[in-house]
């Protein structure tokens, strides 16, 4: 009986057209992600084929399969209920186990069947000729089976039983479905409880798919581990599959009624009817249609017997309970922020979040109710007569798709209560409830709902619901090639509109109106859809597609026609609106087109790069800022200067994006060329400007918006809250190297020849060139700057006169010392604190609502201040200013004594709980240390510049911070950082560089930088690294010829390091060394005198990178710190007092060392305090 059933299923799918349409489906997802370049797994250079490549695919397609598990397993379990075959199949001598486990193992089996296209697809893609070979690596088979064999075959394993037990015990399918969900959601949940480092083994245990096991297991993996190494079933790997096969296996075992054969027994009340021999009606198919009358009352019966079906169904309560389940998440893990703190649960930061939370879920939501309100009467036998009902086919249409709708404005209704509930818990009652409907109603539901109309019209043409399903997901996947055959534009993806931002500074300023355009554009095409779906409704007996399409027209009507014609008008009108907007009024271009087009800047003016250029030495400029326009023009009259030893005859000018019309005058120079699509234009000097010549010349620029994008907005210039920097505004001499490709593998692709990242550390040619760009030093400013009357214009200098005119608000600022050539202005209605410290004017400007972190900025601004100058020297002006701008970037950016400042990375940070880091405090004093590194001492434009500037400033900020808070908080922080720096070596482009020789990588200069510069301080002492800091600073304060470097910089460390101390500074600036530092065991033993001996046993090792992360093993002999703790580390707070922390000599291997203290510890832990770069610091404390 077992082969039997197993062997029925088997060929009865092999039947099914929904199993090719399954496979196909599941064929193309991957084999696309492995042959385009718009779906990259695993990023950086990781091969298209590699490990990790490969499994991440796997995992993720795994998620799609819990639906492929449902329609197959949970078919099969239904299939005898549904098709009323039960009561025969059950008068046969079957043995329920057997014949259960064959059909479950059968479907099973299929479904495998189905997802081993997902290997077969990534291995046949790697093989396509168009592929760039060098993301392609030797073809591998292990990659493939482990992937197969230990995650996909357990995963469904386990799920299968799930969902077999669930549905044959209720007779199912929905509630299959609703089980499917549930896991998913759950796999959601868990992972946001358990995001926390010491949380996540828990995490990797409770995911049933085995993505965040694998994640757990290669966290640190180097760009070469992942393409070469695969997992081992062991560890939290083998525990994952073997908990959930035993939960799979429990529930089929006590669930699934396999041991018993189940059917439908008729009450006894009835009385079974006398057979009679009745000869079976003749069948005719007639086109029926429906007359008007009394149409408008069916209408709104069928309204209202739709929506009970839906409302008060328990598949409605048991998602309800999913979502609430789903939003649970914000009371677990802080929602925005920075290092673990939280952001204020502002109204517009609930919107993303429901936004970003449900986003799958509608999509599966759809998915699902589109097949089961559209299949309802005929799924359950009722099909025929309801369709014989004097009704117009539009009224099934209207109550169904209204049904769906609900059923998707429920949902959202959920998430804004819940998210209301949530902020009045936090403390925060500014409830904003028209951003909770426009952002959730407007921005979220209406192409939600525009895609269910999509869908039902999908379900329409469908021959079954389940093809239905898979049809509409098939849209999906296929849209994953628009981009390569050149379809980006949103107005090809069906229900798309370009990103719609919100800042509490801006509101929604420009981004409704071409949404709305956008939206008019789909709903059109969606009312024809609907007005041709409901003409196609099936009625009746089967009829085919082709039958019905022929009937369309009958079936329409004069009205159904007129409506028909009326939204295809719209259509086009809507679609021709927007091309005008989006392509005439405006450039639009593709990615394709945008690489071009930086291929063709580059081909012809690539040779130039290194042409000498005129460098600017003096800039007074009038700006006037149209914050409602969103237009600025600029007006500057300038000192260009040629310090070098060769004339000048010819400079590039390069153009700012957004520019419209722009002007440059010199005397005895013009302008000879220009070359509006590439932003460059030729200046030439008929008279050359000749070495140590000067000229005053002037330049105009105008930079306007009109109409609408389709994307690529100018986030710059804003309603209120524009901020922007010269470069983005001003012509500037000399090549544009942000104009270039910076992909290795599209320059590639375009014969472009090898760019590198940075020159190279040694290139003395590069020393006189300032790390801000060529031509970049020290200017003479001031600058006028206007605004409209309800705004505060601020740019660099000191406010020497302010009025008003026409209206407008006009700021007159000077400095009264050179400044680095980079400035910026901004504009918002503003409120305004101020303060004094020590003869410097701070202020802060920010936006009236967001107040809470005023105090906190300027009293790290106060700290900052006299650390840095009791440090390295005095600060070079009288006042320091922050400002506030719209969260549409999250950064902050220091200028001379001025620091624009995003709201969301600190105007809105939630720091009531004196537990979290904050990081506040430590960002404005991060930026504030910019005004010695980066403003006092610049770097030269060579390799490592970014440590100087940003590493310095990181570690000058952590010392503010350590000084303020404590060693025991930085430990928090230290981890974070070290972290994020082991993660993101293993999503690197290039290669990694050693630290001295970081070429831009940011997890090297911000999160290496930190560790790195802590371990340094950790070795000589504060006193001895701010005395080599002070010199370094000393010997090129505001120096431009040359710049130092971070061979300057270690050797300023070295001055003040024994020999020793110098070969670990060398270890950590030349080259990529690693640790791994190991708490083996620990044990305490009470001595005689009441004191604890605590013995304990480290492993130490050390290993040297390579830039794709090969390691080599070399010997440890340090010192490194030991400590034992009364409470766990990981819990900052007062009671985890340190009862001993000193250095212990570690060689490689084990080390054994005893250590005795007053009183009983509770952990032990090596290097603690996070003094050293640790490949897994989740192992160095361990419990006594």
């Amino acid at each position: 009986m077992f082969l039997n059933s197993l062997t029925f299923e088997w060929r009865y799918y092999l039947r099914q057209p929904s199993f090719y349409v399954t496979m196909l489906a599941f064929f193309l997802l991957p084999f696309l992600a492995t042959t385009t370049d718009n779906v990259r797994i695993g990023g950086g250079n990781v091969l298209y084929n590699g490990s990790f490549a490969i499994t991440q695919t796997a995992l993720i397609m795994g998620i799609f399969a819990l639906f492929l598990l449902v329609n197959f397993v949970s078919g099969t379990a239904t299939r005898n209920h549904s098709s009323n075959m039960g009561e025969l199949i059950y008068t046969r001598p079957i043995t329920p186990l057997s014949y259960h486990l064959g059909r479950f193992l059968g479907a099973y089996l299929v479904s495998i069947c189905v997802f081993a296209m997902v290997p077969f697809a990534i291995l046949l893609g790697s093989l396509m000729p168009w592929i760039d070979q060098e993301r392609i690596g030797p073809t591998n088979l292990s990659f493939y089976l482990t992937t197969f064999f230990y995650f996909s075959v357990p995963s469904m394993l386990a799920l299968g039983m799930i969902f077999y037990a669930v549905a044959q015990r209720l007779r199912s399918i929905m509630a299959a479905y609703l089980v499917a969900m549930g896991i998913f959601i759950f796999y959601l949940i868990s992972g946001v409880v358990t995001s926390e480092p010491e949380y996540r083994t828990i995490g990797a245990l409770l995911d049933p798919f085995g993505l965040r096991t694998y994640a757990e297991i290669t966290r640190y993996w180097t760009v070469f581990d992942k393409n070469t190494s695969v997992v081992l079933l062991e560890g939290v790997l083998l525990q994952n599959r073997l908990i959930w096969l035993g939960i799979g296996a429990v529930i089929l075992a006590t669930v699934g009624s396999i041991y018993q054969m189940r059917w439908q027994q008729k009450s006894r009340k009835e009385k079974p009817s006398k057979a009679s021999a009745v000869a079976p009606p003749k069948i005719l198919n007639l086109t029926i249609k429906a007359k008007a009358g009394g149409q408008f009352d069916k209408l709104l019966t069928r309204i209202g017997f739709e929506m009970r079906q839906v409302m008060f169904s328990p598949a409605l309560l048991v998602l309800m309970i999913f979502t609430l389940f789903n939003l649970s998440a914000l009371y677990f893990v802080p929602i925005g922020g920075v290092y673990g703190t939280p952001d204020w649960p502002l109204t517009y930061k609930m919107v993303e979040f429901i936004r970003e939370s449900f986003g799958l879920m509608m999509l599966i939501v759809i998915t699902y109710y589109s097949g089961e309100i559209v299949w309802r009467e005929r799924g359950s036998g009722m099909g025929d007569i309801v369709d014989s009902t004097p009704a117009f086919n539009l009224i099934f249409w209207v109550s169904k798709l209204l049904a769906m709708w609900a059923v998707t404005a429920v949902l959202f209704a959920i998430g804004i209560v819940f998210t209301v509930i949530y902020q009045a818990t936090q403390g925060y009652f500014d409830f904003d409830f028209s951003t909770y409907l426009i952002g959730i109603y407007f921005v979220s539901w209406v192409p939600w709902a525009l895609l269910a109309v999509l869908a039902f019209f999908i379900q329409v043409l469908s021959p079954n619901k389940f093809v239905g399903m898979l049809l509409f997901v098939a849209y999906f996947i296929v849209s994953l090639v628009f981009a390569e055959l050149g379809l980006e534009h949103n107005m090809f993806s069906f229900s798309d509109a370009p990103s719609v931002l919100y800042s509490d500074l801006n509101g929604w300023g420009w981004f409704l109106a071409p949404f709305a355009w956008y939206m008019l554009y789909w709903s059109a095409l969606s009312l024809a859809l609907f007005t041709i779906g409901y003409a196609l409704w099936q009625r009746g007996p089967e009829v085919s597609l082709k039958h019905r399409f022929k009937l369309l027209g009958y079936q329409l009507g004069a009205s159904g026609k007129a409506v028909l014609a009326a939204s295809l008008l719209v259509f086009v009108l809507t679609g021709g609106y927007i091309h005008y907007n989006t392509k005439v009024v405006n450039t639009y271009l593709t990615q394709d087109e945008t690489f071009e087009l930086q291929a063709e800047y580059e081909s012809p003016f690539g040779q130039y790069e290194d042409d000498l250029i005129p460098v600017v030495t003096q800039v007074n400029a009038n700006v006037d800022i149209y914050p409602e326009a969103r237009r600025v023009e600029v007006s500057a009259d300038m000192t260009i200067s040629n310090p070098f030893d060769e004339p000048i005859s010819r400079t590039l000018l390069s153009i700012p994006r957004f520019t419209t019309t722009w002007d440059v005058v010199i005397p005895g120079a013009q302008i000879t060329e220009r070359f509006d699509n590439l932003s460059a234009a030729w200046l030439t000097f008929d008279e050359p400007l000749m070495p140590g010549e000067t000229r005053k010349g002037t330049l105009s620029a105008l930079r306007e918006h009109k109409g609408f994008k389709d994307g690529s907005f100018d986030l710059q210039v804003a309603e209120n809250g524009t901020f922007i920097d010269n470069f983005s505004l001003f012509p500037s001499f000399g090549f544009n190297g942000r104009y270039v490709i910076s992909d290795r593998h599209e320059r590639r692709k375009r014969e472009l020849p090898e760019r590198p990242r940075a020159y190279k550390l040694e290139d003395t040619s590069r020393y006189a060139e300032s790390g801000f760009g060529k031509g970049v030093t020290f200017i003479d400013f001031e600058t006028t700057v206007s605004t409209s009357g309800d705004q505060i214009a601020i740019a660099p200098g000191y406010l020497q006169k302010e009025w008003q005119e026409n209206g407008r608000n006009y700021f007159h600022y000077k400095m009264d010392a050179p400044i680095v050539n980079f400035f910026s202005y901004l504009s918002a209605r503003h409120d305004v604190t101020r303060d004094e410290h020590k003869g410097v004017n701070i202020e802060v400007y920010y936006h009236p609502e967001h107040h809470w972190n005023v105090d906190v900025m300027l009293q790290s601004v106060k700290d900052s201040l006299d650390y840095f100058t009791n440090a390295f020297g005095p600060y070079q002006h009288k006042q320091m200013r922050i400002i506030e701008f719209p969260g549409y970037r999250s950064f902050a950016q220091s200028f001379a004594n001025t620091v624009p400042y995003s709201e969301d990375i600190g105007f809105i940070a939630d720091l009531r709980d004196p537990e979290d880091i904050d990081y506040v405090y430590y960002v404005t004093a991060h930026e504030v240390a910019h005004q010695w590194w980066g403003h006092q001492v610049g770097a030269a434009n060579v390799q490592g510049q970014s440590i100087i500037i940003e590493s310095l400033s990181q570690y000058s900020a952590i010392m503010v911070l350590r000084e303020r808070f404590g060693e025991e908080k930085m430990r928090r922080f230290l981890k974070y950082e070290l972290d994020r720096y082991l993660r993101d070596r293993g999503s690197e482009l290039i290669e990694e560089m050693p630290f001295m020789r970081s070429e831009d990588q940011q997890y090297i200069h911000y999160r290496k930088g930190s560790v790195v510069m802590m371990a340094i301080l950790d070795r000589l002492g504060e006193e001895r690294v701010n005395t080599a800091l002070k010199s370094f600073l000393e010997a090129y304060k505001f120096k431009n010829d040359p710049y130092p470097t971070t061979l300057d910089l270690q050797a300023a460390l070295n001055a003040e390091a024994t020999n020793e101390e110098q070969q670990f500074i060398a270890d950590l600036f030349e080259r990529i060394t690693l640790y791994d530092l190991k708490m083996l065991s620990a044990e305490v033993e009470e001595t005689s005198d009441g004191k604890f001996a605590v013995t304990m046993t480290v492993s130490a090792g050390k290993f040297e990178a390579n830039g794709d992360g090969r390691e080599t093993e070399g010997s440890v002999d340090e010192y490194i710190d030991i400590a034992l703790f009364t409470g766990d580390p990981e819990d900052v707070s007062e009671n985890t007092q340190v009862l001993y922390n000193q250095k212990h000599r570690l060689i490689s291997g084990e080390n054994t060392i005893t250590v005795t203290v007053d009183e009983k510890p509770a952990y032990v832990g090596v290097d603690p305090f996070v003094k050293m770069i640790d490949r897994d610091s989740g192992d160095n404390v361990i419990k006594l």
